[in-house]
């Protein structure tokens, strides 16, 4: 297949009213001038963000509010956006995280995880899949991952559980879609410098070679998805920690993970306390 071309083609992104969502439908809208059909949960951010789009390229944007935890509005979402004209691209980006010990996550939180970084992520896939399949256009789908779906993560272990199942499903996926006119590609960045990081208990890394920039991040994603890759890890020093696990015991990886994101949590409990 040809490389994807975004240009005046309809782009659909999950998680698009903050974070690399965001950013990602900033770039399809600036630079490829694509138009969007944006997902999630806050009705006003997404219409700040039509409106900054729109305004500023004379791209459309369809918005579509849904909680993806919910199966009723993952069904939604697809059943709109199909029906409002031709989707070409998809990018499943939404997604929760827990940080803390895994046994203080209450169940109710664990199953909204699951929901919203697996189960709709799947049913979203099983909808668009043969959807793209029909319209022979040589569409693509990337499902945003993380580099705790390749390394384990203590203090993020659930989170981590459903980003290796997604890892493995998309890889898995995309050969068995070969030949077909579709592409599935995984995109598993390390962490990412954003508003949700930078108010969270994560903020220990702020400032650190360990964030990315959103704004890179989000460029090598959509580079990633438009040359169909199938899985990519963007930053030199990200693949670099790859390739070094690669030659490390795996639970010398988790006891280093472990004691770097244990400080982390410790730090932000304190600041926490302070603001108390």
């Amino acid at each position: 297949m040809k490389p994807m071309n975004f240009t005046r083609r309809r782009v659909l992104v999950t998680g698009a009213s903050s974070g690399l969502g965001l950013e990602m439908a900033r770039q399809l809208a600036n630079r490829d001038q694509a138009d969007l059909v944006l997902v999630a949960r806050r009705l006003d951010r997404l219409n700040e963000l039509k409106a900054e789009l729109e305004g500023s390229t004379g791209i459309h944007c369809q918005v579509i509010a849904a909680d993806l935890s919910k199966p009723q509005d993952v069904d939604r979402v697809f059943a709109e956006a199909s029906a409002a004209g031709e989707i070409y691209g998809v990018i499943l980006n939404a997604g929760v995280t827990h940080f803390g010990k895994h046994l203080d996550m209450e169940w109710s939180g664990f199953e909204s995880m699951l929901a919203t970084n697996v189960t709709s992520v799947v049913r979203l896939v099983n909808l668009f899949t043969p959807y793209l399949i029909s319209q022979g256009r040589e569409g693509g789908i990337m499902l945003v991952s993380s580099m705790a779906g390749l390394l384990p993560l203590p203090f993020q272990a659930a989170y981590a559980g459903t980003k290796a199942f997604i890892t493995n499903f998309a890889q898995s996926l995309s050969e068995e879609l070969r030949g077909e006119p579709v592409s599935v590609t995984v995109f598993s960045p390390g962490g990412i410098d954003t508003d949700m990081t930078r108010s969270s208990k994560l903020n220990y890394f702020e400032n650190t070679s360990l964030l990315q920039d959103a704004t890179s991040c989000a460029r090598d994603g959509l580079a990633a998805m438009q040359s169909r890759q199938v899985i990519h890890v963007p930053g030199r020093l990200n693949r670099a920690q790859l390739f070094a696990t690669r030659l490390t015991p795996r639970r010398l990886i988790t006891r280093i993970a472990g004691v770097t994101y244990r400080k982390a949590l410790k730090a932000g409990e304190a600041g926490q306390g302070k603001t108390a």
